[in-house]
């Protein structure tokens, strides 16, 4: 069973247009859970309106706002999710026919599955809100991007995994992609999303390495699950996050394989 985990907050017209992509693969999955960083309660009735218009199934699963807090987010839609196999993606994706099918083509348990994306410019997305989503003009779009960065950034994460598994790159280089899979059995072994990384940055890379270091490394599906990002404008306060609070913490010392505030942590699991 594969579930497709969408990270969402308060850009409904976005998600709208990733559900409408994701619709026009529905075969290829058997259930959507969006997981929602403390959207208002306006946006969530509305986003309960909204889902009840698509044939597959959808669940919606909330969280209070207590900041930016995408990766207990992302965790509380690991537990609401039922299938074995997961895809995360953020609701500002558009996913291209065939992307499902290549993140579990690429698949195999001890492994995660990492892709990336072509970014729109704001005209673009101003277009793809405002006109019905298609396979031609999913299609069309992607093409008006060149391959080039894609095919560098695919190989680029071979040769890491490749370094990494025989020891000659750090772990600490390790990175997720704009998009990826995993069985759930092999997230679990690390604990997930590690909690403490509140406010913006730092959960894919601390993930990412903590993997590596359980001995889970990277396929890449970078070439073939093709990705749009619609355009947004930056959260007000948004700046790199290797200048933001969470860099200290990443940078501690010594990072546990198992997160102590993960998929199990006080709160989910009390004594």
């Amino acid at each position: 069973m594969v579930s497709i985990i969408v990270s969402f907050y308060e850009r409904l017209a976005h998600l709208k247009s990733c559900l409408d992509s994701l619709a026009l693969c529905a075969d290829d999955f058997d259930e959507v859970v969006v997981t929602d960083d403390g959207s208002c309660s306006d946006t969530v009735d509305k986003l309960k309106q909204c889902i009840k218009r698509y044939d597959f199934q959808i669940n919606h699963v909330w969280q209070p706002k207590k900041g930016f807090r995408v990766a207990a987010a992302r965790n509380n839609g690991i537990r609401r999710a039922r299938g074995e196999y997961l895809i995360f993606f953020d609701c500002d994706f558009l996913v291209l026919p065939g992307a499902i099918r290549q993140h579990v083509k690429c698949s195999k348990k001890g492994w995660f599955v990492a892709g990336h994306c072509k970014y729109l410019s704001e005209d673009q997305t101003s277009m793809v809100l405002d006109t019905t989503i298609s396979s031609s003009l999913l299609e069309n779009l992607y093409r008006q991007f060149p391959d080039k960065p894609i095919i560098k950034s695919h190989r680029r994460f071979i040769k890491r995994t490749i370094l990494m598994r025989f020891r000659l790159a750090s772990h600490r280089k390790q990175s997720l992609g704009g998009h990826f899979s995993i069985f759930r059995r092999d997230i679990g072994r690390i604990n997930g999303y590690d909690e403490n990384f509140t406010g913006w940055g730092g959960e894919d890379e601390d993930l990412g390495i903590r993997l590596v270091r359980a001995g889970i490394y990277c396929r890449s599906a970078i070439r073939s699950a093709r990705v749009l990002h619609l355009w947004h404008p930056k959260q007000i306060g948004n700046k790199h996050w290797k200048q933001a609070p969470n860099i200290e913490y990443f940078r501690r010392k010594e990072i546990p394989v198992f997160c102590e505030n993960g998929l199990i942590n006080a709160s989910t699991n009390p004594r």
